[in-house]
């Protein structure tokens, strides 16, 4: 069974599949190999400009190798099926994706602020308004993502592919 992947371009698409999406893996350079790690985020989308949001705890490897190089991937997405051929040998997700690069930074003050409300918000059903004590913002770190590039793809099955053998 083989998938086809459809670029999306509509600036909706890509803002719901941000709005349902709940991890983000970050990729940051270490070394030999790469470091990814699942985190809540939150996100800002003006156009084709993209910052993704990540709070953290004050130290740690990240904060380390974010410290010696701020390159950055990142990539999340949401499964809507799973297809299994009839013959019971293949299987193919069908998923929406965005993946893409940029650099990240730690971020503080206002702008610190504001990412800590953007990713508190994109959890919260609710919709509440969001306080947060001086403690608490001085007691994690924010890191934000401004993106350079990414994509945003639906990964659909190939109809005429689903019993073809593997």
């Amino acid at each position: 069974m083989t998938g086809k992947d459809i670029e999306i371009t509509d600036i909706a698409e890509v803002e719901k599949l941000l709005k349902e999406a709940k991890v983000c893996r970050l990729a940051l350079n270490n070394g030999d190999y790469p470091y990814i790690i699942p985190m809540c985020f939150g996100y800002m989308l003006e156009g084709n400009h993209l910052e993704l949001y990540f709070h953290s705890a004050p130290r740690g490897q990240k904060l380390e190798l974010i410290k010696k190089n701020n390159l950055a991937g990142f990539e999340m997405d949401i499964l809507t099926d799973i297809v299994k051929g009839e013959n019971g040998c293949s299987v193919a997700a069908i998923y929406d994706c965005i993946t893409g690069t940029g650099s990240v930074e730690i971020i503080n003050g206002i702008e610190k602020l504001t990412g800590l409300t953007k990713i508190i918000s994109k959890y919260d059903e609710e919709n509440q308004e969001h306080k947060f004590s001086e403690q608490a913002l001085n007691s994690m770190v924010l890191i934000k993502l401004t993106a350079d590039s990414f994509n945003c793809r639906r990964h659909e099955v190939a109809e005429e592919t689903i019993d073809l053998p593997g």
